[in-house]
């Protein structure tokens, strides 16, 4: 029982440091950037960090098991970047043509 709790703890502090880490990353880009970021920015920038920390505990503790899911995750989020960043490129010139 101590342990479901403590599981519910630590699952409720990581969500609530989210969330603030969510609202700090879009006032941080509109004030100091002049850049409001939608919700999917701030959250592949949220997932961005969370990998990174991850792999630097992992080379840190040398602990290898968990290293290859992480970079082969940081790969499709490479390749997910550069398809919405062309998708958003496209609708930019439509919108310049007016269609």
């Amino acid at each position: 029982m101590e342990m479901l709790l403590a599981l519910i703890a630590i699952l409720g502090m990581g969500a609530f440091y989210c969330l603030i880490a969510y609202f700090l990353i879009r006032l941080i880009s509109r004030k100091a950037f002049k850049r409001t970021l939608t919700k999917y920015e701030t959250i592949e920038i949220l997932v961005w960090a969370a990998m990174v920390f991850f792999a630097i505990v992992m080379i840190k503790n040398q602990s290898w098991n968990m290293l290859l899911p992480v970079v082969l995750l940081m790969v499709s989020m490479i390749n997910l970047r550069r398809s919405n960043r062309k998708y958003s490129e496209m609708s930019k010139e439509m919108k310049k043509e007016g269609l």
